[in-house]
């Protein structure tokens, strides 16, 4: 029986030899130089990181209730939010936006 890998078991793996080869390249590199290109690289993980889970969670969404009339919303198509994350990089989620059919209201939740 095989088990399903998950691809981020394998990032601090990747993560060392991507660094691993730049620091060949780049062998006398100052320890803030290096500091510098971990934090970089750490950076585009965390963001990969946070869009994936975010991602995850609004996948499991609940169908809202209309805020104006009570009624169960239905799926509206979805729209693109960017967000900064903390490290200042553009995080973009793809949001659903929900439509009351018995008033017309939209909804395009925060997050």
């Amino acid at each position: 029986m095989s088990e399903k890998t998950d691809p981020q078991q394998d990032l601090p793996n990747e993560l060392a030899h991507k660094l691993s080869q730049w620091h060949q390249a780049n062998p006398k590199a100052t320890l803030t130089e290096i500091e510098a290109a971990v934090e970089a690289e750490l950076a585009i993980v965390r963001k990969q990181l946070v869009e994936k889970l975010a991602h995850e969670t609004i996948g499991e969404q609940k169908v809202p209730d209309c805020p104006q009339c009570g009624q169960k919303m239905v799926k509206n198509g979805q729209r693109k939010r960017k967000l900064k994350g903390k490290e200042g990089q553009t995080i973009q989620l793809n949001r659903q936006q929900w439509r009351c059919l018995s008033c017309g209201t939209t909804l395009f939740p925060p997050g």
